[in-house]
């Protein structure tokens, strides 16, 4: 048994190294000099702010164009689309 626990820990090792290897933020990330540490922050803020701006301009494109199909299906062509409730 604990030669097969051994082995596990030593794989999980190897593999926990090997994903810090390949994404390896947080090595680059303490090697930066304190006083960039407010910076970093606030550029992580803005970065999330424009990914959320992003976010709700896609939102508020897709709702346009559901609109617009909503409207030239109803008014244009003359189809109507309606939900029927669950029996």
């Amino acid at each position: 048994m604990d030669v097969l626990r051994a082995s596990l820990w030593r794989e999980f090792t190897e593999q926990w190294a090997e994903l810090r290897r390949l994404i390896g933020f947080s090595e680059p990330l303490a090697s930066l000099p304190g006083w960039m540490a407010p910076g970093l922050a606030l550029g992580a803020l803005l970065a999330l702010a424009i990914a959320a701006g992003v976010a709700l301009l896609s939102l508020a494109g897709l709702l346009t164009a559901l609109l617009v199909v909503h409207l030239l299906l109803d008014r244009v062509f003359g189809v109507t689309v309606a939900l029927a409730p669950p029996r």
